[in-house]
C-alpha cells in the first residue's frame, strides 16, 4: 500500500469515527442535550458535515471498487494476429522462484505478484539464503537476473522487482573460519592465564613422588 492510499484510509477512518461519535451522542448517553446544542454552533456543525462528506465519499469509493474492480489473474503480454498471449500470475511467480533458486545458494520462501488492469506487473520476492551472503552483491545480481528472466515470460510489463532477504539457514564457512581464527588468537592468552593460575606461589605445596612402594621396602 502506497503512502497516499494509507493516508486516505486513515483520514476516512477518523472522519467516520468523529461523525459517528457526534451523531451518537445526540441519541445516547448523559450528554444528549449538550451534543444536540452543539449542532447549532457553526464551526462544530461544519466539522461534522465535513466528516460526513468524507465518510460518504469513502463508502462510495469502496462500493465502486467492490463492484467493478476485479482481481487480475492473467497478464496480457503480446497481441498476435488479433489474438492475445497472456501469462498467469502463478506462472510469473514460478519463474521468479526458479530464477532465485537456480544457483542453489538461495530459496524463494515467498513470491508475491501484483498485476494491474493495464498489464503492469510488480514482483516481490522474499529470499531465504542457505548461508550468509553479501546482501548488496547478491541482491543486485538477483535483481538483474529477475529482470532479464521475467522479461522472457512477461515482456516489458514488469514495472518493479523488489527483494527481501531474511535470516540465513546457516553461517558460511568463511564466518566459521573467522570464528576459529579468533578462538586461536585468544588461545595464547587463555593458556597464559591458565599457567598463571597453576603456577606455585609462597603458599603452594608441591609433592613429588621419589619412587614406588617396592623401592621404599628395598631401601628399608
Amino acid at each position: 500500500m502506497s503512502g497516499f492510499k494509507r493516508l486516505c484510509m486513515v483520514v476516512f477512518v477518523l472522519a467516520d469515527l468523529c461523525a459517528l461519535a457526534a451523531l451518537a451522542l445526540t441519541w445516547y448517553g448523559p450528554w444528549t442535550g449538550v451534543a444536540s446544542a452543539l449542532l447549532n454552533v457553526g464551526g462544530y456543525a461544519l466539522a461534522v458535515l465535513v466528516c460526513l462528506a468524507v465518510s460518504v465519499l469513502g463508502l462510495v469509493i469502496l462500493l465502486a471498487r467492490a463492484l467493478f474492480v476485479r482481481k487480475v489473474r492473467t497478464v496480457e503480454v503480446a497481441t498476435v494476429d488479433g489474438g492475445t498471449i497472456s501469462v498467469t500470475r502463478d506462472a510469473i511467480a514460478a519463474q521468479a522462484s526458479h530464477i532465485v533458486e537456480a544457483d542453489g545458494t538461495c530459496t524463494a520462501s515467498r513470491v508475491r505478484v501484483d498485476a494491474k488492469p493495464r498489464g503492469r506487473v510488480r514482483v516481490h520476492v522474499r529470499v531465504l539464503p542457505r548461508e550468509t551472503v553479501d546482501v548488496v552483491l547478491k541482491g543486485a545480481e538477483l535483481h538483474e537476473e529477475l529482470l532479464s528472466g521475467l522479461a522472457a515470460v512477461c515482456g516489458d510489463t514488469v514495472e518493479d522487482v523488489s527483494l527481501e532477504f531474511v535470516e540465513p539457514e546457516s553461517v558460511t564457512l568463511a564466518a566459521a573460519v573467522a570464528a576459529d581464527d579468533e578462538a586461536v588468537a585468544d588461545a595464547p592468552e587463555a593458556l597464559a592465564s591458565n599457567a598463571a593460575a597453576q603456577s606455585p606461589d609462597s603458599t603452594s605445596e608441591i609433592t613429588v613422588s621419589m619412587g614406588t612402594a617396592h623401592d621404599e621396602q628395598r631401601g628399608a
